[in-house]
């Protein structure tokens, strides 16, 4: 009975979210260091400096060449903003944490006085990661003001850095939603009704379960948005004077999966949402505004003490990223009698499955089985589409960014689904110089840098994981037997 409770209990625990989504499920990705190429430190010394207690501490600003560098410092003090400022009324639409309670918005330079990311904690009970929006200054060209990709939750607090942010640039002239993932379009609305006049630009296929209810029902009645075309050349946004944009769109059976990423021209970053995802060894600093949720899930089992410490921050940190990655990794077992009030106790040998994910770039497994298996031409497809851009960077909505990357590295970290082996475990791609993919142009630029890698790992050493997949595989495999999805095309 023991080997049963673990694969039940990751269900029950994320099958709110799973379903949600119609099976895009939550891709948790990518904390904040703009470089991966700073000098190495230990976690638990990178940490020390963040591990503080009482919530008017974390306002201070962080200095770290790992957690922060100076492109991505925060610029938010937290210490004045009451609970209610910090409050989304409107969470019951999508039931997930930090729900009801204090909700941080905080703010960084990815690209000083030109892009802005401003992050909210985001995840399932005790599992809280980061989801960011990003707000991207136009150029005259474009119409000037600001544009928003992928809103987060429209709390006081939130708004009122955002009518800073208009002070200084402009107003917000454009919101765009690029995704149906459910984490974030039920801020869409809410979010848009904050901005008047902004024109509101919507993904194709948004879709809700167990109802199929209008556009309309996103909280945008009596305006009305424009639903993205598939081909860029058939819009007439003034904004594509600074983007392009390239869309992946697939059904899933019960619903579509759309994800649009946006190129920008002027500073060649690349906007995903879940599409990639970067492990930082280390937390994102709005995690940490309040860690009684992170130290909670970093218990060891019920009777773990976990004191607010650099190490048991490091700790925790590094099994919220599995438990997001894996919805439930292979050397958790749980038992509801045993373990209470956590449910679960983590066997020994765990720590070896962080070593192979953290500080990596690569395709969430809960997006790689429950979704890009389902369709590996089409995903292939989309990420060369991806790749004819001569980006440098990119930002998902998830954990670390902005991640230094071009063309040549998301191809690595996408290799396992280009090589149609989603069903099957391959060996790891992490070194970049074996990948002989790409045009002229890019392996002429890896042989003139000397063939290096980024400095940071790339792709997941699936065989070494098998463990932690066996939850996803499983479950994938009831979702198609059930019909819920359709299965690879």
């Amino acid at each position: 009975m023991s080997n049963l409770w673990p694969r039940g209990l990751g269900i029950w625990l994320t099958l709110p979210v799973v379903v949600a989504r119609g099976m895009q499920p939550f891709a948790r990705s990518v904390s904040r260091t703009p470089s991966v190429l700073s000098a190495p430190m230990t976690a638990t010394r990178r940490i020390a400096s963040i591990a503080t207690p009482p919530r008017e501490q974390i306002h201070r600003r962080v200095v770290n060449d790992k957690l922060l560098s100076r492109a991505a410092s925060s610029k938010t003090d937290t210490s004045g903003v009451s609970d209610r400022d910090a409050k989304f009324d409107l969470w019951g639409a999508l039931p997930l944490q930090p729900g009801g309670e204090r909700r941080i918005t905080m703010q960084y330079d990815i690209i000083p006085g030109k892009m802005y990311g401003f992050e909210q904690k985001f995840g399932t009970l005790d599992v809280l990661v980061n989801i960011r929006m990003t707000i991207v200054v136009l150029s005259p060209s474009a119409g000037g003001g600001l544009l928003v990709y992928s809103p987060v939750a429209p709390t006081n607090q939130c708004i009122q850095m955002m009518r800073e942010l208009e002070k200084k640039h402009g107003k917000v002239r454009h919101i765009i939603l690029p995704t149906t993932a459910v984490e974030h379009k039920v801020f869409f609305g809410p979010f848009a009704k904050k901005f008047k006049s902004a024109d509101l630009w919507v993904a194709p296929g948004q879709w809700s379960f167990p109802l199929n209810l209008p556009l309309s029902a996103l909280g945008l009645f009596p305006r009305k948005a424009t639903i993205l075309p598939k081909d860029p050349k058939k819009c007439d946004a003034p904004w594509l004077q600074d983007f392009d944009y390239s869309m992946l769109k697939f059904s899933l059976g019960l619903a579509p999966f759309v994800e649009t990423a946006f190129y920008h021209k002027p500073s060649r970053t690349l906007l995903l949402t879940d599409a990639l995802v970067y492990a930082p060894e280390t937390p994102p600093e709005v995690v940490l505004e309040d860690p009684s949720k992170l130290l909670f899930r970093g218990k060891d089992n019920a009777r773990d003490p976990m004191p607010n410490t650099p190490e048991k921050i490091a700790k925790a940190w590094a099994k919220t990223v599995l438990f997001s990655l894996f919805l439930q990794p292979g050397k958790v077992s749980a038992s509801l009698l045993k373990d209470i009030p956590t449910f679960v106790a983590w066997e020994e040998g765990w720590q070896a499955s962080w070593e192979r994910v953290k500080e990596s770039l690569f395709v969430s497994p809960v997006i790689q089985i429950l979704v890009f298996s389902q369709a590996p031409k089409t995903v292939s497809s989309w990420v060369e589409s991806l790749c004819r851009w001569p980006f440098t960077s990119i930002v998902p909505a998830h954990f670390k960014a902005p991640v230094r990357a071009g063309p040549r590295e998301v191809r690595q970290a996408f290799k396992v689904c280009l090589d149609g082996a989603a069903q099957r475990p391959v060996s790891n791609g992490g070194d970049v110089r074996g990948d002989q993919s790409g045009d002229i142009f890019e392996r002429l630029g890896a042989i003139f840098s000397g063939g290096q890698s980024p400095g940071y790992k790339i792709g997941l050493p699936w065989q070494e994981l098998e463990g932690d997949f066996e939850l996803l595989r499983s479950f994938e495999k009831g979702l198609r037997s059930t019909g819920v999805v359709k299965g690879p095309e």
